[in-house]
């Protein structure tokens, strides 16, 4: 079976590391994989040195325009794969939907319909469009299935797959030394992260208010702050960390290609989302390392901490209950090793890459095998 992947992404975000997990873990006997992206991806080396080929977009997929279209439909009309899966590349479900290919897309977030799409006669064409350019809607949590009912999309072509990532990798001493000093965290101090694009949504002021608070707190001093990440809201966060007095406990790594010393030297993994999240890369990834995490009660932040003990949950939005939260997990040692164990069990349960692309490999085989009539 082969499968062209289209996306949209210029720099390497969720669904960028998502993909190159699923191409990591496909059984390439089974599945033979390409990629179409934008022309300068920071995507591309990553994905080529798992030898998968890359065809280079010059016209942007994630739009429906005459140039994308007739860009992706030659593309599709070289190659003619059996399955197309796209990510945010709505000229593709498109393309491929007049070349009579099977589409599956992946609704990464859960930001309900909005505006004109939520009323009347937008609503009703826009949920025609979503039923006849869509084979299968991948869903990577219960929340995101809502959104794509909302969007008109019978509940039978919905699959719920979660995303998945690979374990996190040891990390000796020397190289924790290394990350201390170029992050500027102290030898004693335990590590607080939130580690996320620097984009409202994410919450990164409601981090660093219960950072304040936290810092008050002598008993549980000394504590440092990793904000792992880039995007546009970088200068204005750093301004109001030195507004806040934190310039000496925070510090902005900017973004972070190998991410485990990250999350060997986190004590607390924080998620302050107040939209979009659905099972978050950077909780599943860090429960692989065993770190507790604290998330916000948005999207599916509470179905990734489920029943388990692997973390806290807060009201989003609530710096102080986020500050009790983080105290709660760091003034208790005994219950800090229980929630290390817990995280990690979770993550092997539910969060491995391996997991998420077989399951996603059944998805593909299911379409092909009714509308090939093969196995």
């Amino acid at each position: 079976m082969r499968v062209l992947h289209v996306i949209s992404d210029e720099n390497i975000g969720g669904a960028g590391v998502l993909l190159t997990s699923l191409l990591r873990h496909f059984d390439r006997e089974r599945i033979e994989s390409a990629v179409a992206m934008p022309e300068g991806s920071a995507l591309e080396p990553r994905v080529l040195a798992l030898g998968v080929p890359v065809f280079r977009l010059r016209y942007g997929a994630d739009r429906l325009s005459p140039l994308a279209l007739w860009e992706l439909d030659t593309l599709l009309s070289d190659q003619r794969p059996d399955l197309v899966h796209t990510n945010a590349a709505i000229s593709a479900r498109v393309a491929a939907r007049r070349r009579h290919i099977p589409v599956v897309h992946t609704r990464h977030c859960c930001f309900p319909p909005s505006g004109i799409w939520r009323v009347g006669a937008c609503r009703v064409v826009g949920g025609f469009f979503n039923r006849r350019f869509t084979d299968c809607a991948i869903a990577t949590a219960e929340a995101a299935r809502e959104n794509l009912r909302a969007l008109g999309i019978p509940d039978q072509r919905i699959r719920v797959i979660l995303n998945g990532s690979d374990p996190i990798r040891k990390v000796d001493e020397l190289e924790l030394e290394k990350a201390r000093a170029a992050w500027q965290i102290p030898r004693r101090a335990r590590v607080v992260g939130i580690c996320a694009r620097l984009v409202p949504c994410k919450g990164h002021d409601v981090f660093l208010e219960a950072a304040q608070a936290l810092c008050q707190r002598t008993l549980l001093s000394p504590l440092h702050f990793l904000i792992v990440g880039e995007g546009p809201e970088r200068e204005r966060l750093e301004q109001l960390c030195r507004e806040k007095g934190l310039g000496d406990v925070v510090t902005f790594t900017g973004f972070v290609a190998d991410m485990a010393p990250v999350y060997r030297l986190l004590s607390v993994n924080v998620n302050c989302s107040t939209g979009t999240e659905t099972s978050c890369l950077a909780l599943s990834e860090g429960m692989s390392a065993g770190v507790p995490c604290v998330v916000s009660q948005y999207g599916g932040n509470a179905a990734m901490i489920g029943e388990s003990a692997a973390g806290l949950l807060y009201p989003a939005g609530n710096a102080a209950a986020l500050a009790d939260a983080i105290e709660q997990v760091l003034g208790n040692r005994a219950q800090i090793e229980a929630m290390r164990r817990a995280a990690y069990e979770r993550y092997l349960q539910l969060y491995t890459a391996q997991g998420m692309a077989d399951r996603v490999a059944e998805v593909y085989e299911s379409i092909f095998a009714n509308r090939y009539g093969k196995g």
